[in-house]
C-alpha cells in the first residue's frame, strides 16, 4: 500500500526540491514566488526561509519514502485571521496518481484542527483543471471567478477562488 507523509522540510531536501522544481508545467500555474527556471539558490532560499514567510506552514509531501511536493497553508491577517490560505504542488512525475488529493486532505485537517483555522481558500487559475478536480474531491467548492485577475508570462488569467470551511 502506497502511504503519504507530510514533514517539514530539511536542509538535504535542497537538491530534490531544485530538481522536481525546475519544470516549467510545474511552475506553469503557481505564483511568481515560485520561479522557473527554479535553481539550487531558490531551493535553499525556500528551505532556508521562504517556506515560513508571513506565518506559512508548509510541508514536504513524501509518498514511499520520496519527496515528490508540497503543501502549505498561509495564515491570513487582522480581521481574517480564521483564514488561511492553501496551496500545492507536485513534481510532474508524480501528477495524477491521487497524491495531491491525499496532500490536499491531511493539510486541510492539520490547518482546521491543529491550527483552528474557520475556512480555507485557494485561488486556482482558471485552465489548471487538474488542480481544481484536487479541490473538488475534497469538498472545496468555488467560491467565485475574479476575471482577468492575474497576469504571468505576459498572458491573463482569470482565477477561480475555491473555500472549504470547518465543519
Amino acid at each position: 500500500m502506497s502511504k503519504l507523509t507530510l514533514r517539514s522540510y530539511r536542509a538535504s531536501d535542497v537538491e530534490r526540491l531544485a530538481a522536481l522544481a525546475n519544470n516549467e508545467n510545474v511552475s506553469r500555474y503557481l505564483v511568481d514566488t515560485f520561479p522557473y527556471p527554479y535553481t539550487k539558490a531558490d531551493a535553499d532560499w525556500w528551505i532556508a526561509s521562504g517556506s515560513k514567510e508571513n506565518g506559512a506552514i508548509t510541508k514536504a509531501v513524501e509518498w514511499n519514502g520520496a519527496f515528490v511536493g508540497s503543501v502549505g497553508i498561509t495564515p491570513q491577517k487582522g480581521w481574517r485571521s480564521h483564514i488561511a490560505e492553501i496551496g500545492y504542488w507536485l513534481g510532474e512525475a508524480y501528477w495524477g496518481q491521487g497524491i495531491a488529493t491525499l496532500a490536499l486532505r491531511q493539510m486541510s485537517a492539520i490547518a482546521f484542527e491543529e491550527h483552528g483555522f474557520k475556512k480555507l481558500f485557494a485561488p486556482v487559475f482558471a485552465p489548471n483543471q487538474a488542480s481544481v478536480k484536487v479541490l473538488e474531491k475534497n469538498e472545496y467548492f468555488l467560491e467565485g471567478v475574479f476575471k482577468r485577475e492575474v497576469v504571468k508570462r505576459s498572458k491573463m488569467f482569470d482565477i477561480h477562488f475555491y473555500a472549504k470551511f470547518r465543519s
